[in-house]
């Protein structure tokens, strides 16, 4: 049987609630849903869909650095938006860090998320 390793970076912000950041099992690597919160201050930061995309894809990455993995090694994305209409500008900021051998991908539309968030995205990925 795969142990289960708990990863909790330390350049990642506080969990805001009973989860952890990541739990790794064999060569796999599943990241709970990061939210928009500026490690430093636990505080949601402000500004439009991209500039939450940013720095939600920002706190992946730093789960993905800690276990030296990359965007690359992500095989499924989730990604939870409060409004569809905001597809377009998500999808134009995880351009950028998703830019070869995509993962494969979900996107759903929720009612909430927490804090207020816009987007929330959880990924897994291989060793």
């Amino acid at each position: 049987m795969a142990t289960k390793t708990i990863i909790k970076p330390a350049n990642s912000p506080k969990a805001v609630g009973p989860y952890n950041h990541a739990v790794r099992v064999g060569d796999l690597l599943f990241c709970a849903g990061q939210i928009p919160l500026d490690p430093a201050t636990g505080v949601l930061v402000p500004g439009d869909i991209k500039a939450q995309t940013e720095r939600v894809l920002e706190n992946v990455k730093a789960i993905l650095d800690d276990q030296k993995l990359t965007f690359a090694n992500v095989v499924k994305s989730t990604v939870f938006l409060t409004n569809l209409a905001d597809f377009a500008g998500m999808n134009e900021v995880y351009a950028k860090y998703f830019t070869e051998n995509f993962p494969a991908r979900s996107t759903i539309q929720v009612a909430a998320l927490p804090k207020a968030a816009t987007v929330e995205i959880e990924v897994i990925a291989h060793f």
